[in-house]
């Protein structure tokens, strides 16, 4: 693939590829023999590199059409300026005609009149502020007739039509004699350039013919100046169109890099963080982060790392209750929602305000994490079913099948040779769905099993600590509102998996009878109530953890306590009766009880705890009564 794309690199930078060109390195694939997928490969490279080409020829037209405007514009921009034009000429026109004054007046078509665009010998600020009434003074004359035009004594002159302000003007100008000349471009009288005496003075044909020269010169200066314009303005919308192409090709090639980056992330298994990372890394500003459905960030790159999480996560509920793209003045946040279920919300922030195509790319970004997002729920939902059958077969036993579970066990990675536990979690109320999806990311992350019943949790988890694993199952499923209960035994093979369930379940149902609703243990856990549940039951060392304190202080000390203490609860918990019943003084035996007491702790005499002392005493009677008699 390497040599293939460096092909059509290597044709994309000649100087003018033809388009056979590009079909040789599939052609030297097919010869050599390549397989289907490299064929379709090169077939897929050589579609995309002809639509590069079509998009750097286009640019390169484009670029040689703003290169040949902007030469025009120079040239054009080395004329001297229209107002700068236009004065000369009256100037000229003064000089050439030996008169007093020379003006043009340019018409406007908008307003329907003339003003006075460049004047020369003037006297009074009038001039240039006139504006003339269509058809009036000798410019409207001429302009009408679109012949030049002269009048020997303009306030006599009755064919000329009269305004007060015009003929305010001409007073305040004192000007007599007027020549005017019409200034035509094409077809149409744009203007006219007049002279005017302040004496009685007549106009020759010879002044008539200069004026006249005079008047195209200021013609071909206003259509220079018109056309000067117009390629500016031309230059200028081929300067944004180039800017736009040139955005869209750097968009297309950014899009089209993200999209390779993100689909390799998807075949090689990576996950949203990877997704983020690709997504941060293509967005021209900014940073992103990725809120899950209950409103935890995720994870974020680049700008996003500094903003508060509550931004972002008020950001992503925005997102989620409008149901599509929200675009702030630098945010944008994409809703990541499937046909059933909302997996999340891509946000973006940056400094400036959030173009289009990093919004187009945030959603494609989400999209993608969505489907990774997906794919990851589907295969841990098809492996917790697995799991749960596995851990199903082994609560249900059947002769043979030994090795065959090892070997299921085995594909998920679980070792049914090494030491296991069974926690049983006991659920109340509803939302169990939310249990097992727990209860399964629990077993999977532990290399163990799960199953979920009717109102209750199973897992087989490797380790040694019945009472320590149930307590954490307990804490990991349990909820602010809806707490978990769990009891757990200890697997000794995979025989026995059926009985520690039995014993893990009943030492739930123990805790539940206890009110110890929301922790976790095991039997050997629960005292006196342990030893009638468990369903094996370890006698001796339920007495040890009761009494043993008191058995190694006799041993020791060669004290009596443990036979004081029998003798105490048989008598109801009398001392004189005690001291009767062992011929010893009733002081010496508040002492043996105060000592006692501080062995075995200070709430040895509350009922539950004095049950377990009787229950123990009792069972260390029938094995070894020699101890208490």
């Amino acid at each position: 693939m390497t040599v293939a794309i460096g092909s059509y690199l290597e044709l994309l930078l000649a100087s003018d590829p033809d388009v056979g060109d590009f079909d040789e390195p599939l052609v030297r694939a097919r010869a050599d023999g390549a397989p289907p997928d490299r064929l379709a490969c090169l077939e897929r490279e050589r579609a995309l590199a002809l639509r590069v080409r079509e998009i750097l020829i286009g640019h390169r037209r484009h670029q040689a059409e703003l290169q040949l405007l902007n030469d025009t514009a120079h040239d054009l921009a080395a004329l001297h300026d229209l107002d700068a034009i236009l004065q000369a000429i009256s100037d000229r026109a003064r000089r050439l005609l030996e008169c007093d004054v020379a003006y043009i007046s340019l018409s406007d078509r908008d307003r329907g009149d003339s003003y006075i665009k460049a004047a020369s010998g003037n006297i009074s600020g009038l001039l240039r502020e006139l504006r003339l009434p269509s058809g009036a003074g000798v410019g409207g004359m001429v302009a009408r007739t679109g012949a030049p035009y002269s009048v020997l004594s303009y306030h006599d002159d009755k064919s000329i039509i009269h305004t007060a302000e015009i003929d305010r003007t001409v007073r305040a100008e004192k000007m007599v004699s007027l020549l005017g000349v019409p200034v035509v471009l094409g077809q149409h009288v744009i203007g006219v350039l007049l002279a005017a005496h302040r004496e009685q003075r007549t106009f020759s044909g010879r002044d008539v013919g200069a004026l006249s020269m005079l008047a195209a010169h200021a013609a071909v200066a206003i259509d220079n100046s018109r056309l000067l314009g117009e390629a500016r303005a031309a230059a200028n919308e081929l300067r944004v169109a180039n800017t736009t192409i040139r955005s869209h090709a750097e968009a297309l090639e950014r899009s089209a890099a993200l999209h390779e980056r993100l689909t390799r992330l998807v075949l090689d298994g990576k996950g949203v963080n990877e997704v983020v990372q690709a997504a941060a890394h293509s967005v021209g500003v900014g940073g992103v982060a990725l809120v899950n459905r209950d409103g935890t960030v995720v994870t974020r790159e680049g700008d996003a790392a500094a903003v508060e999480a509550a931004d972002l996560v008020a950001l992503a509920r925005a997102a989620r209750e409008a149901g599509y793209t929200v675009v702030g003045d630098t945010t944008c946040a994409v809703p990541m929602i499937t046909e059933s279920d909302y997996l999340g919300t891509m946000v973006l922030v940056g400094e400036t305000a959030i173009g289009d195509i990093d919004r187009r790319t945030l959603e494609a970004t989400a999209l993608v994490a969505s489907l990774v997002l997906v794919t990851r729920q589907r295969l841990a939902e098809t492996e917790a079913q697995v799991r749960g059958e596995l851990l199903e077969d082994l609560l249900s036993p059947s002769p043979g099948r030994d090795d065959l579970l090892r070997h299921r066990a085995s594909l998920l990675g679980v070792d049914l040779d090494a030491r296991h536990v069974v926690v049983v979690a006991r659920v109340c109320g509803g939302g169990r769905e939310r249990y097992h999806s727990a209860a399964a990311t629990l077993a999977r992350r532990g290399g163990g099993l799960a199953t979920c019943r009717k109102d209750e949790v199973v897992l087989l988890l490797p380790g040694a600590e019945p009472g320590r694993q149930a307590r954490v199952a307990s804490r990991e499923l349990s909820t602010a509102t809806r707490p978990v209960t769990a009891g757990a035994a200890a697997v000794e093979s995979i025989e026995r998996v059926a009985e520690a369930y039995r014993e893990a379940a009943d030492c739930a149902q123990a805790m539940l009878a206890l009110d110890r609703v929301g922790e976790g243990a095991d039997t050997s856990e629960l005292g006196a109530v342990g030893v009638l549940f468990g369903s094996r039951r370890d006698l001796g060392s339920f007495v040890d953890s009761v009494l043993g304190c008191l058995i190694d202080y006799d041993k020791t000390r060669g004290a009596d306590l443990v036979r004081t203490l029998s003798a105490y609860c048989a008598s109801g918990q009398s001392v004189s009766t005690t001291a009767q019943e062992l011929h010893l003084h009733a002081n010496t035996i508040a002492q043996r009880l105060s000592r006692i007491g501080r062995l075995l702790g200070g709430t040895w005499r509350e009922p539950g705890r004095l049950l377990e002392v009787q229950i123990a005493l009792q069972l260390l009677r029938i094995s070894r009564p020699e101890l208490v008699r």
